[in-house]
């Protein structure tokens, strides 16, 4: 791999407020670092440049990688399984098997959903993994994810398929602290984070008392009103505690969130699925920092672009219904004022940026454009049929694009994906891992264990 990259004459979106949007940018990466970002560096600083391998993007769009903030990887073999979350199969026939799974799934379903992930301009993951139901399944999910290359911030979750493996809670904690310590480093691009069960089960406050001792971050998911309450009332939340979906939240409680700086990720496809979803305008009304995932791979692509696209659309009719609901409005839409409409393209493509590695602790590393980050960068072509008329670069991501002018993706400097075609990726062997997992499962399934 060559240590010095130039990306050449892009129209670069920086997420950086002193800089915005800079048309005709060069980007220059040595070792995975980015070193500087303007205007032509090979005449202004040419030694700096010798031996770069040169990426000429002329008409492409350069941004940070996107940032996915809750995605349950180990699905992705089963992809498809749940396509309508309202039947409550996800519930009644996806997570019991779990219990058929082996550790190579979750392997196979690690290195094929990054692949995945890589492919729509992902280039970090939170991979929320609530099928650890013995030792070897984190490290299998770990490893498929670095095979992949995708940066991950692996979320190793006491929410598991019982019975399973571990015989008493202290095996369990004895088996997740091997995992961070085999695993967690910052300077990599592997991070462990754990996943504290839902309110109502025996060790909440255990489980999050064991995480904050490592010095991890957490999430939990709020499915019912009342979560954030409890969790309050017995002093647990704080910034490093991620909520998971939301949608039954008071005012009230997203006050007490805001109070201790506890961030909330939204999961559109999912959460929009016959749920409340004016989750996040109250969210942000009051100061909840909010963030977006894909959720779940047996419903549907982990495309996190995909996400922020219903978002725009589910947002835009939330934002009406809650204008008439507060003045009167004659006309077909509201009127444009502060806060209305909530979330523009920019507003979404920050969120999913430098917006989520700030509420991950990761703003330092990666999410933005800027001397001395890693070198987390996304090529998009602005398109066979021409750029818009609009000066908008984020507008022109969000409304005009898709995944197939995704050009080329770097993580930590290194190209994974060039030309719009994954590099050291077979696709042959992909198919066959997520076959033979399948295949195994279901026949697991069928013979009872």
């Amino acid at each position: 791999m060559n240590q010095r990259t130039l990306i050449r004459n892009a129209d670069v979106i920086t997420m950086e407020d002193a800089c915005g949007e800079i048309r005709g940018c060069d980007i220059l990466i040595d070792n995975g670092t980015i070193v500087r970002v303007a205007p032509d560096i090979a005449s202004s600083h040419g030694p700096s440049c010798e031996g770069a391998a040169v990426v000429e993007a002329s008409g492409m769009i350069a941004l940070p990688g996107l940032i996915d903030a809750h995605n349950c990887m180990w699905q992705t073999v089963l992809r498809g399984y749940v396509p309508d979350l309202w039947t409550g199969n996800y519930f009644t026939r996806l997570l019991p098997l779990r219990r058929y799974f082996q550790p190579v799934d979750n392997f196979n379903s690690g290195c094929v959903g990054g692949h995945e992930m890589l492919s729509y301009g992902t280039t970090t993951v939170v991979d929320y993994c609530h099928n650890i139901r013995a030792p070897g399944y984190a490290d299998a999910a770990i490893e498929g994810l670095r095979e992949s290359g995708i940066r991950h911030v692996f979320t190793y979750s006491f929410m598991s398929e019982l019975p399973d493996a571990f015989d008493s809670e202290a095996a369990r904690f004895a088996d997740a602290r091997r995992v961070f310590e085999r695993f967690d480093d910052p300077g990599s691009r592997t991070t462990v984070n754990f996943g504290i069960e839902s309110i109502g089960t025996a060790n909440v406050a255990g489980q999050l008392a064991f995480a904050r001792a490592l010095g991890a971050a957490s999430c939990i998911h709020l499915n019912a009103w009342g979560d954030v309450a409890a969790l309050d009332n017995q002093g647990l939340l704080g910034p490093d505690l991620l909520g998971i979906h939301g949608n039954l939240l008071t005012d009230e409680e997203l006050r007490r969130m805001a109070r201790s700086a506890m961030p909330l990720c939204f999961t559109p496809s999912a959460d929009v699925q016959g749920t409340p979803a004016d989750v996040v305008r109250r969210a942000a009304e009051h100061g909840v920092p909010v963030v977006f995932g894909c959720d779940v791979p047996c419903h549907v692509a982990s495309d996190p672009m995909m996400q922020l696209r219903v978002m725009y659309a589910v947002q835009g009719f939330i934002d009406g219904l809650t204008a008439r609901a507060r003045e009167e409005v004659t006309g077909r839409r509201p009127a444009v004022r502060p806060g209305m409409p909530l979330l523009r393209p920019a507003d979404l493509i920050r969120r999913a940026t430098i917006g989520c590695a700030q509420v991950l602790g990761m703003a330092d590393r990666i999410g933005s454009l800027k001397a001395g980050k890693r070198a987390d960068i996304v090529l998009v072509r602005k398109g066979l049929f021409g750029d818009s008329i609009a000066d908008d670069l984020c507008a022109h991501l969000l409304l005009q694009t898709s995944a197939r002018e995704i050009d080329t993706v770097f993580v930590d400097g290194q190209a994974l994906l060039s030309g719009g075609r994954l590099l050291n990726h077979d696709a042959g062997r992909t198919a066959q891992r997520v076959s033979q997992s399948r295949a195994a499962i279901f026949a697991a399934a069928r013979n009872g264990g």
